[in-house]
């Protein structure tokens, strides 16, 4: 991990705390995401941008689980693997 990646991470408390929920439970959705980080819609798209951007976390797409949603689909987010055991040391 690049000491601008450790930086970013520890700028802001809410991509600290982003980070620490998608370390505890990969393959979060983001309206959970949303609801444990307790911050507005502009403030999470921010974070997911910037951590993106970095490869910190990544951001899949995945089919909805019910049909009636399966044309729309759900965005999952996990810690990049390549970096997740450094990331959870940094934690």
């Amino acid at each position: 991990m690049t000491s601008d990646v450790k930086a970013l991470i520890e700028s802001t408390p809410l991509y600290r705390a982003l980070v620490r929920v998608v370390v505890e439970k990969p393959y979060i959705e983001r309206q959970e995401l949303a609801e444990k980080l307790n911050a507005s819609e502009e403030e999470l798209e921010q974070a997911l941008t910037a951590l993106g951007d970095k490869l910190v976390v990544l951001e899949l797409a995945s089919q909805a689980d019910s049909s009636v949603e399966s044309r729309v689909p759900k965005r999952v987010y996990l810690i990049n693997p390549e970096i997740e055991a450094e990331i959870r040391k940094l934690l």
